[in-house]
């Protein structure tokens, strides 16, 4: 992204999504693995990941993961789910941790861009036939897997046309059999308030949701989505999440933008 680009992309409203799909993997996914490979390990060696189950953390390398995703392996090895999705795998290093590090695991993964695909199967050709073509801001599909849990890594914090990422956030919850992870920047929209609005207004296939707080060894924290009672700290506002986090005006301001957008299903009297 060239200055230019750069100082509309801070001036502008944000009535649609963070980057152009089509190019992202060049323009900027490519940037960010770079990025983010300074400082930490991306494509974990064999042996390096071990998640002890009698503390409920995993431990790494060195350098290590990054400290979000070793929040989404402590969290999914705390909940042992038969099946794991990754909505927006992008180049599948997460997929390929994850099922180097619990291999009774069945880990499958989707994205929009055929371009991230293509760069999955160059990183991790053995996940060649565990990832799908998928834009989760299209009606759900029954083509894409049912499993026990759903996860997300920095991927509806950029959506923003229209109600675009509701309809993400509830073909998430949908896609999950028992629970929906979230890693994202808090900020960027108003998750809690939106997960219980989907819920409230008949946009998911739950009959039951709870919202927890878990916190990673490493610091990272995770919104939870389930349909168990567990022995994790409830959410009931976003303020909540976003305890102790560096306010970004900007962010907020769109984040409300965004939610106000949004019109709710209603039940007939």
């Amino acid at each position: 992204m060239s200055l230019l680009d750069r100082l509309f992309y801070k001036s502008r409203k944000f009535y649609d999504d963070d980057f152009d799909w089509d190019t992202y993997t060049a323009s900027s996914y490519a940037r960010q693995l770079d990025k983010i490979g300074k400082d930490h390990q991306m494509i974990a060696g064999q042996g390096e990941l071990a998640f002890d189950a009698a503390t409920g953390t995993v431990t790494t390398g060195n350098p290590p993961l990054h400290e979000n995703a070793l929040a989404i392996f402590e969290l999914i090895g705390q909940l042992q789910p038969a099946s794991v999705h990754e909505a927006g795998c992008g180049g599948g290093d997460h997929l390929g941790n994850g099922s180097a590090l619990f291999p009774e695991i069945v880990f499958s993964g989707g994205d929009r861009s055929e371009g991230q695909l293509a760069l999955l199967k160059q990183r991790h050709p053995q996940l060649a036939d565990r990832a799908i073509l998928q834009d989760l801001t299209m009606p759900f599909s029954n083509n894409w897997p049912k499993v026990d849990l759903v996860y997300s890594q920095a991927v509806l914090m950029h959506i923003h046309t229209a109600v675009s990422h509701f309809v993400a956030f509830a073909n998430m919850i949908n896609q999950s059999n028992k629970h929906v992870v979230l890693m994202e920047n808090y900020q960027c929209h108003n998750f809690v308030e939106e997960a219980q609005a989907l819920f409230d207004g008949g946009h998911t296939n739950w009959p039951k949701m709870n919202i927890y707080r878990f916190d990673g060894s490493h610091g990272a924290r995770i919104i939870l989505l389930s349909q168990e009672d567990l022995d994790y700290p409830k959410l009931t506002s976003d303020a909540q999440i976003r305890d102790g986090l560096k306010v970004s005006d900007r962010r907020l301001k769109r984040g409300q933008e965004d939610f106000d957008r949004a019109i709710f299903g209603n039940a007939l009297k």
